[in-house]
């Protein structure tokens, strides 16, 4: 047996999570901690005594070290949920086979919609929320047979769905020669065929199998004794990172108290040696911490699409099942990765862990999120955000060509600075490609070849790819624009176009 193989344990199945539930007796007083700003010594009527937080944790003789953690902790943890899925058993399970639909029973007491429905567990994790919306991102894996199994049934409904109409429109062509109303009868009859072979009624609402839920810790919102879970949809995965990325079903309005985003940090800037944080649910045990090092940097790992998860982080911090989808943490409380699988003798932590770069992860959800988005605003028949459809140079390749500009422009005397944001590539249906002469940047053979620069939008000077994404998000569809764009000799010219929708 090949020893190096038998000592790998990736946490590709997450294992059920054990959940204990232990009853706290009450208290005559209860000390709640307040932000450094609130009025310390609130007392009510004896009971309630209002205590700012960094005045406890002086009292405690805490280290500055310790401070530190204590406060990521307390600011982070609860952005930080557990993640389970089920194939129910019962409701709200609806499936269709050749015999017909069994239909779901629905339940919508309050009580019923804080419970796990009854059934086969399909894994469970931890995520994190990253948007005020609801968004939450975790590990693919995490969620991977709740996933495949909702897609199975999607498709062979898609099966049905074009069988219908790839069969009714045959029908209609030979029947091109009748009446109306004998087309419309054989269209009739066809559906109702279709129908009766699937098991579907009319406007009957589509319920999958597998179920995805969410809770915020023991202390979160319960009602004293059962705590509350909330249903969430898969939006979008990306299996080539091993990320996915869900949103609770509930009106975030009603969710403003509980939602709180986690900020990215930078994933590229890490150095060996680093402090780094993990909070998960190990073992379904809510929001634990545990601290180490990057152990490495750079690291490529199989993920579970098996192809390889390029600049990987190794770190030593403790890493158990159940933890995978959580946050890894820099010592400002910022994500610097989703921590994703071990390598272990034992299946629990050894030393040895691994977090998908906190970079890919947010550039990929960060799409995920935005095209739902667009996605419901649609759908809502409202207008979403404009579409230039013109890509920008960011991160190292941004700063790389903006040096190599620079220095070009220096020699000539032309300038001493370099704004704007690169354009790299145009998509084919983009309003630019109405405007003649906008070059892009490219790079063949090692040979780097410097295009144009947006250098102002609507007349709002951009000093970098940043300013130009943070522009752009605040234009609509249908709404018309000027641009600025920049030569490579520094000559500027004004363009308009207007936008369009984003492609979904």
């Amino acid at each position: 047996m090949d020893l190096s193989r038998s000592l790998l344990s990736f946490a590709v199945i997450a294992l059920p999570a054990l959940a204990f539930n232990i009853p706290f007796r009450n208290l005559h007083r209860k000390v709640h901690l307040a932000p450094s700003n609130a009025v310390v010594g609130n007392n009510l009527d004896g009971v309630d005594v209002t205590v700012k937080a960094t005045e406890l944790d002086d009292s405690l003789g805490l280290s500055p070290e310790e401070k530190t953690v204590v406060n990521i902790h307390r600011v982070c943890s609860p952005s930080v949920v557990y993640v389970t899925s089920v194939l129910s058993s019962s409701s709200p399970v609806s499936t269709r086979t050749r015999r017909g639909r069994k239909k779901a029973e629905s339940n919508n007491s309050q009580k019923q919609k804080d419970k796990l429905p009854n059934g086969m567990s399909l894994g469970s994790g931890s995520g994190f929320v990253i948007d005020s919306e609801g968004y939450i991102v975790t590990n693919y894996h995490v969620v991977q047979r709740a996933y495949e199994s909702n897609q199975a049934v999607l498709q062979y409904e898609k099966f049905w769905d074009d069988l219908a109409k790839n069969t009714t429109k045959n029908i209609k062509d030979k029947l091109s020669f009748s009446s109306s109303n004998v087309v419309d009868n054989v269209e009739g009859v066809l559906n109702r065929t279709v129908n009766a072979i699937t098991g579907r009624e009319n406007n009957e609402t589509e319920v999958l199998p597998a179920g995805v839920f969410v809770r915020f810790g023991e202390n979160g919102e319960t009602d004293g004794s059962v705590t509350s879970y909330y249903s969430c949809e898969i939006v979008d995965v990306k299996k080539e990172l091993d990320i996915a990325v869900l949103k609770i079903m509930e009106s975030s309005d009603k969710m403003n108290n509980i939602l709180r985003p986690m900020e990215y940090g930078s994933s590229s800037n890490l150095v060996v040696g680093q402090s780094l944080l993990a909070i998960g649910n190990p073992f379904g045990l809510d929001r634990t911490i545990t601290s180490g090092l990057v152990s490495a940097t750079g690291r490529s790992v199989t993920g579970v699409a098996g192809n390889q998860i390029k600049n990987c982080i190794q770190t030593d911090c403790a890493i158990n099942p159940g933890n995978s989808g959580g946050p890894l943490l820099n010592l400002k409380g910022e994500v610097v990765g989703v921590n994703t699988m071990i390598i272990s003798a034992s299946g629990s932590s050894s030393g040895i862990g691994f977090a998908v770069p906190g970079d890919s992860v947010k550039e990929s959800a960060d799409k995920i999120i935005e095209l739902d988005k667009q996605r419901r605003l649609r759908n809502a028949k409202r207008k979403g955000r404009g579409w230039l459809g013109a890509a920008v140079a960011t991160s190292s390749l941004e700063e790389s060509l903006r040096k190599r500009l620079l220095s070009s422009l220096k020699q000539n005397k032309n300038s001493d600075e370099v704004v704007g944001a690169f354009i790299t590539s145009i998509d084919t249906k983009s309003p630019l490609m109405s405007q003649e002469g906008v070059s892009t940047t490219s790079i063949t053979n090692g040979n780097v070849q410097i295009g144009d620069r947006i250098v102002s939008v609507g007349g709002n000077a951009i000093e970098n790819a940043e300013a130009f994404v943070t522009e752009m998000k605040g234009r609509v569809e249908g709404e018309n624009l000027s641009l600025t764009i920049e030569n490579v000799s520094g000559e500027r010219r004004v363009v308009y176009v207007t936008l369009g929708q984003i492609p979904l």
